[in-house]
């Protein structure tokens, strides 16, 4: 139980507690009566002080100082808080209005996902909310169904509160602040929050991501990312979340959807919308049924760099040369046949790796030794004056130059594949070389061939580390998923060319080849084949090589 018996009897000259509607480690809430407000019903939340004394003034502190904040919010998508007290007391509460229905945390586990248009209007209407606070300057910082409740208007029509307003910032302590103690709900944070950010520098972006997750259950009936606290932390900042055919793959969802909800989740918070609002209105015109297809995206096209004079042409199969340029080793990929798709005998094979077909490669080609690495990239970087992508923990300021670049787009890797004077490898390309005439679905004992999950200590290794392929290739599988130029169709194996296949005209995915650092050995295999959902996302895994006919 909260508070002494004596507080208790300070709290009952304004309250009447008449049920008692949720408890936790946090506090507990009750259906009350404000007495001197003619017994008016409101829901009191009663915290919890952290057990830390050295704490417990900078909670103080933070509880006044954000509820004089809150307060201020007037919308009606906003629960309304009424009154707050108990501080002298030892006792802190908020009295806030009292809502009849569910929230949108009960909606979901008792219907499963919910039809695009119904997310959308909860959706604008949490957006409405969100909104009004972020002109104040406030950030929610926990949003998740359990904060959202769902009642109905005088009308019968759905109303949707945004509760719990800025509780999260107002419990954080110096002290917890300063042992990066997390504050919030693993499964619904940013990755601002996830990497520890400071709370005045997170922004109204880090609302959104979180309405992202929000939608994204909504739409399959689970969040992109269940796992341990510390395991979500590092998948939100890592991982690309799980196509919705993976997450929910007997719900229909329109495809524009899912590029709205995803963009909403990008890594990068430039990448996202800029604000809920923003969000809310695209999802809500990307759900219309009577929506206009959209017209396909531009086809990139490939810029080669001309001969250089002097070097023989008709270079010699598996032949390695410099490109002075970025300073890394290609390696010359003669053309031929293989097989291409799920791996004979591999019984991890998905529906995306099938049917295995008969691929020509009719034209040889240069291609990375390694994954480019973070020193190459800053050349490009240096020369075409663009800022380096956000840095991971485990290459703090991008200090070790060995190590592969990650954290890129597709649109990142295609510029600065470019730039060195060449191009992207295509998907049958990437694969063609990765087996180096293999047909298994790994080209040697995995630990002795490639970083994953179980041997890289949770983040990239410099490349070339480990054993390379028949075609002297390093790093093809495990360290950094590498993007390959192609839009990604599940079914294109189908009906696939059979000479120098480029993948599908057009789509709203690219694809990522090889596996990660991060990924279980399952992943880490030849044929697989991963939809990033959004080509503008970063991911803390994603790296690339380039390819090219002549360096």
């Amino acid at each position: 139980m909260i508070g002494t018996e004596a507080q208790l009897a300070e709290l009952a000259k304004e309250f009447r507690l008449v049920q008692l509607l949720g408890a936790g480690g946090r506090g507990m809430v009750f259906l009350a009566e404000q007495i001197k407000v003619r017994s008016r019903k409101v829901a009191l939340k009663i915290l919890r002080p952290p057990d830390d004394p050295r704490a417990y003034s900078e909670f103080l502190s933070r509880f006044e100082k954000e509820l004089d904040s809150t307060i201020r919010i007037e919308h009606e998508n906003v629960v309304r808080i009424y009154d707050s007290g108990g501080v002298e007391e030892g006792i802190p509460y908020i009295a806030m209005e009292f809502l009849k229905g569910e929230s949108l945390r009960d909606a979901v586990q008792s219907r499963g996902a919910l039809p695009a248009a119904e997310c959308a209007e909860i959706l604008r209407q949490a957006a409405e909310g969100l909104d009004a606070a972020h002109a104040l300057g406030i950030i929610h910082r926990d949003l998740k169904p359990d904060n959202l409740f769902l009642t109905r208007d005088n009308k019968g029509q759905i109303k949707v509160k945004v509760v719990d307003f800025g509780i999260a910032k107002m419990r954080e302590s110096g002290t917890q602040t300063a042992t990066g103690a997390f504050l919030g709900t693993p499964g619904y944070a940013s990755p601002e929050q996830a990497s520890g950010m400071r709370s005045d520098q997170l922004d109204a972006r880090s609302d959104v991501y979180s309405l992202g997750v929000v939608a994204y259950e909504m739409l399959t009936g689970r969040v992109p990312f269940q796992d341990t606290l510390v395991g979500c932390l590092v998948k939100h900042q890592t991982e690309p979340p799980p196509p919705f055919s993976t997450a929910a793959p007997g719900v229909s969802i329109p495809p524009q959807v899912e590029t709205v909800v995803m963009k909403a989740l990008a890594k990068e918070r430039d990448q996202r919308h800029g604000t809920v609002r923003e969000f809310a209105e695209e999802l809500a015109r990307a759900a219309r049924p009577d929506r206009p297809a959209e017209p396909p995206p531009p086809e990139a096209t490939a810029v080669y760099s001309a001969p250089v004079s002097g070097r023989v042409a008709g270079p010699r199969p598996l032949e390695v040369r410099q490109n002075p340029k970025d300073g890394l080793n290609y390696v010359w990929i003669p053309p031929g046949t293989f097989m291409m798709g799920c791996s004979p005998g591999d019984n991890e094979g998905n529906n995306a790796e099938k049917p295995a077909h008969q691929v020509t490669i009719s034209k040889g080609f240069w291609l990375g030794q390694t994954p480019v690495t973070v020193g190459a990239y800053k050349r490009f970087a240096t020369t075409t004056r663009r800022e380096m992508p956000y840095a991971p923990d485990f290459n703090k300021e991008w200090r070790n130059d060995k190590m592969p670049i990650v954290n890129v787009s597709w649109s990142d890797a295609q510029g600065c594949c470019r730039w060195m004077g060449g191009r992207m490898p295509t998907e049958a390309e990437w694969e063609y070389a990765a087996r180096g005439g293999c047909t298994k679905k790994l080209y040697g004992p995995l630990d002795e061939i490639a970083w994953h999950r179980g041997n890289s200590g949770e983040q990239t290794r410099e490349v070339g580390q480990k054993r390379a392929n028949n075609f002297g290739l390093y790093d093809m599988l495990g360290n950094v998923w590498e993007w390959v130029y192609d839009w990604y169709g599940e079914n294109f194996y189908y009906r696939s060319p059979s000479q120098d296949p480029r993948g599908p005209t057009r789509g709203e995915s690219r694809v990522l080849r090889g596996g990660s650092w991060f990924n279980n050995p399952s992943n880490v295999r030849v044929s697989y084949r991963f939809r990033w959902p959004y080509p503008s996302n970063r991911g803390g895994s994603n790296g690339f090589r380039c390819a090219g006919e002549v360096f």
